[in-house]
């Protein structure tokens, strides 16, 4: 038996006044519908209904992840929902139908509500919730305790605009009468057809009502990311994490962070970003998508697809990016730049440089202002260094080039060839002095 779960994303979101699908306006750094998708548990066969122009979109935010639907004209939530039924073979099981603009959709519950559908037996469940403030919501009408009808807020009376019980958009259907109840634009319009065919109809009555806020405009997003923030920053607080002024400190929702790590204000960790115990990350840095491993200080720095060693020192003001591997007991000090290289073990890089396409052994040691210069105009060309190398100050390897081992290199000079272990190398003009020359530029008179 399968059961299947479709994502509505094929609202342009035109409130929030931009040219961008709503459900893939990011929060910290990760589109809206990625947080739905992750929700809904992977036994499900996940479809996303989406607008055919926006397709790349999707695809590079989901992947292989979920099967795409295309609604070719906006017709509302039901439309959508008949754009997916081709798909949905299997009778025998149960369809999860979920909002994409509800990113604060909890996991736990979504897999409470089906295993509720489930047990009870019920052909339609709804979440329904209470709100304080339920302008905008759907009202949820029962006779005698019996769901008979969702009231959308254009047409609801003044009494039924009193009820605070709402519908949260979340439903779940049994595959064999959901094309039944599929034949107009409007998803709610569900429960009145439900009924009149005499289906066993029931509601799942959440009370975390801050779990279904939609997305509509940006003032709407903030807020929603707030809570996400929130959210998460505590769970790492309260698993052993150091986290100094958490209101400044933004943490995505799959970022790992070992007990024993302290953060300092202003940093960003987003992706699939792993810390490790005794790091200090912070203040004002970001770390995407990379590891930080054991005793390791990254501060002032932004750190982005990559991997940093442990008991090494990144920063003030560094840089690291494109798959960049720094090993232990390194130094990458004030405005380096490091891109698609390796650093083994013990290397320094104390300021002032530029390394890219560069692969460095261990114990090799960077003076200020060096440059691997990799680049010739149309391609990027790599840079080889051997272990124990001294590069002097103001240095330019120009690449492709293989350094040998212990291998000194002066200072200015503008290396062109390979050159081997043991060996001494310096490129530059001999420096030429002449005496009282300078007098005839009258630097010093008036």
């Amino acid at each position: 038996m399968k059961n299947y779960a479709i994502i509505l994303a094929a609202g342009l979101g035109s409130r929030m006044k931009v040219n961008e699908p709503k459900c893939m306006h990011e929060i910290i750094k990760k589109p809206m519908i990625q947080y739905i998708n992750e929700a809904i548990d992977n036994s499900f066969n996940k479809i996303a209904v989406i607008s055919k122009n926006h397709l790349e979109k999707f695809e590079e935010a989901l992947g292989d992840e979920v099967t795409f639907a295309f609604q070719e004209k906006q017709l509302g939530t039901g439309n959508a929902v008949k754009s997916c039924l081709s798909f949905i073979k299997d009778k025998k099981g149960n369809t999860l139908i979920v909002p994409g603009d509800m990113p604060l959709v909890n996991k736990e519950e979504l897999d409470d509500f089906f295993s509720f559908h489930i047990n009870n037996k019920n052909d339609v469940s709804v979440i329904t919730t209470m709100l304080a403030e339920p302008t905008n919501y759907g009202r949820i009408i029962r006779k005698n305790g019996k769901l008979v009808e969702v009231k959308e807020q254009n047409n609801a009376t003044d009494d039924e605009l009193l009820i605070m019980e709402v519908n949260t958009g979340i439903y779940c259907v049994k595959n064999s009468v959901l094309d039944k109840l599929i034949e107009s634009d409007d998803l709610p319009d569900i429960i009145v057809r439900a009924n009149k065919l005499e289906l066993k109809i029931d509601t799942y009555i959440s009370k975390n009502s801050t779990y279904y806020v939609d997305v509509n405009d940006f003032y709407t997003l903030s807020i929603v990311e707030s809570k996400i923030k929130h959210y998460t920053n505590k769970k790492h607080l309260l698993n052993g994490v150091n986290i100094i002024s958490p209101e400044t400190v933004t943490i995505a929702s799959n970022v790992v962070i070992d007990a024993g790590v302290t953060i300092y204000p202003n940093t960003f960790l987003t992706g699939n970003t792993r810390v490790f115990t005794g790091a200090v990350i912070g203040p004002d840095s970001e770390v995407h998508n990379s590891i930080i491993d054991e005793n390791t200080t990254v501060r002032h720095s932004l750190v982005t697809d990559s991997y940093v060693g442990k008991n090494t020192t990144i920063g003030p003001f560094a840089h690291l990016r494109n798959n960049t591997h720094i090993g232990d007991n390194c130094r990458v000090g004030n405005y380096v730049e490091i891109k698609n290289s390796v650093l083994d073990t013990g290397t320094k890089v104390a300021h002032l440089t530029y390394i890219g396409d560069t692969q460095c052994g261990k114990n090799v040691n960077w003076g200020c202002g060096c440059v691997t210069v990799n680049y010739d105009g149309k391609y990027k060309h790599k840079t080889i260094i051997g272990d124990n190398v001294f590069i002097g100050c103001n240095t330019n390897l120009v690449a492709p080039l293989n350094i040998g081992n212990n291998v000194f290199i002066a200072a200015g000079s503008t290396i062109t060839d390979d050159i081997p272990d043991e060996a001494f190398s310096i490129a530059r003009e001999r420096q030429i002095t002449k005496e009282d020359y300078a007098r005839k530029y009258n630097y010093n008179k008036k």
